[in-house]
């Protein structure tokens, strides 16, 4: 269960993507009537539908209940990221993994929106609307920074470290190197690019492009990750040589940027979706790097959103795959760095002093440290109590004789 502490990001995480899907989806379909004034490719590039196709009718309760689950998605994500997490630790980790969630809740709740209209029995061709909403997540990476957004400020503002009893959440963590996890994400990333380019070039292509076979090659075998075996080929493409440079490197920087002030052991969670998000933003750019070096040298300037957008959402489909293995091996990676040696841990806040129990039958003045004039005043009293007694006897003779 959320704790007190991530309870609001939770909340404002859940809430807000669950608004966005309803607003966001009657703002496209309203887009899309209007197909004069706006092309369509660019309003589902910019503001896509949800569930990935406009349809242009009232909000019912498929879709109500779809941005219910696309809610409980994201809230359980940020709960993951969030619940181990110190105060004032992992702002970038926190900002890339709510973002991966919403990317995720965005494919996950768009399939079972499809499940909703789908009868039995299955062709070929609903195999491939199947792995194409489960593998989508559009809505999610455009609409996913502001979710994340809105969940820092909400954690900015709730959390607090000036908790007098110095607990886990308001020590300063232990950091660790942020390099080690960097440079093991964006090698991996890069080898399997390369490898799928390779694969896509060496595998026989299917029969039926659009046969289970067909999509499950163009999607473990990015179609702009191709790679010529022959080394004359290879050099004389120097873009897709360069493919498997970029897609490590945009991944190790974004890597590098959620481990660097991480806890290693409570940030598992938050590293994980990150590098997932990392490994999915670096494939999707990296897809677009071709389409748009084609478009300049053949005189344009930007490429069409109708012909870019479909490989960016490839580029978003491989990532998704390959951060299945990328992302749990840059934490183990992240665990076994070591603490850094050049960054000292802040000292944690001493509690507040327990009161000092005294012995029964000690009387307080006992306890108190005597004064540094104490023997001046004992010297200056002892004096007086002789002459007490004269004087004493001196008043009853008085008395006695004049009785």
């Amino acid at each position: 269960m959320p704790s007190s502490r991530t309870v609001p990001s939770v909340v404002v995480a859940g809430a807000l993507t669950a608004v966005l899907w309803v607003v966001t989806g009657r703002v496209g379909d309203w887009l899309s009537g209007a197909s004069d004034v706006l092309p369509g490719a660019l309003v589902r590039a910019v503001l896509p539908h949800p569930t990935g196709v406009a349809g242009g009718g009232p909000v019912s309760g498929s879709t109500l209940l779809a941005a219910a689950l696309a809610g409980a998605l994201v809230a359980a994500g940020t709960h993951l990221a969030l619940r181990r997490l110190p105060a004032g630790t992992g702002r970038w980790a926190t900002f890339l993994a709510v973002w991966f969630a919403v990317v995720a809740a965005s494919a996950l709740a768009a399939t079972a929106s499809w499940f909703s209209g789908v009868t039995l029995p299955w062709r070929a061709d609903t195999v491939t609307e199947l792995v194409a909403t489960a593998l989508g997540g559009w809505w999610g990476f455009v609409e996913g920074p502001l979710v994340a957004l809105a969940v820092a400020v909400t954690r900015a503002l709730t959390d607090r470290r000036d908790d007098p009893a110095g607990t886990r959440h308001t020590r300063a963590p232990a950091t660790v190197r942020a390099w080690p996890a960097a440079l093991a994400a964006g090698t991996t990333t890069g080898v399997l690019w390369a490898a799928a380019g390779v694969g896509r070039t060496l595998l026989p292509g299917a029969a039926d492009a659009q046969s289970p076979w067909g999509v499950a090659r163009d999607v473990v075998l990015l179609p702009s990750a191709r790679l010529a075996v022959d080394v004359d080929a290879l050099l004389a493409d120097p873009v897709h040589l360069a493919l498997p440079l970029g897609v490590g490197l945009v991944v190790a920087v974004l890597t590098a940027l959620a481990a660097r002030r991480l806890p290693p052991v409570e940030g598992t969670g938050a590293l994980v979706l990150a590098v997932w998000l990392a490994c999915s933003a670096g494939a999707a750019l990296a897809a677009a790097v071709p389409v748009v070096v084609s478009t300049v040298q053949a005189g344009g300037v930007l490429p069409d959103a109708g012909r870019a957008l479909p490989v960016l959402e490839a580029g978003l489909a491989w990532g998704l795959v390959c951060g299945v293995v990328v992302a749990p091996f840059a934490a183990l990676v992240h665990r076994a760095a070591g603490t850094r040696p050049d960054v000292a841990p802040e000292p944690a806040e001493d509690p507040w002093p327990a009161p000092v129990r005294r012995p029964e039958g000690q009387d307080a003045h006992d306890t108190a440290p005597a004064s540094a004039d104490a023997p001046e005043t004992e010297a200056a009293a002892g004096p007086a109590e002789p002459d007490a007694a004269p004087q004493d006897v001196r008043a009853r003779d008085e008395v006695g004789a004049s009785a």
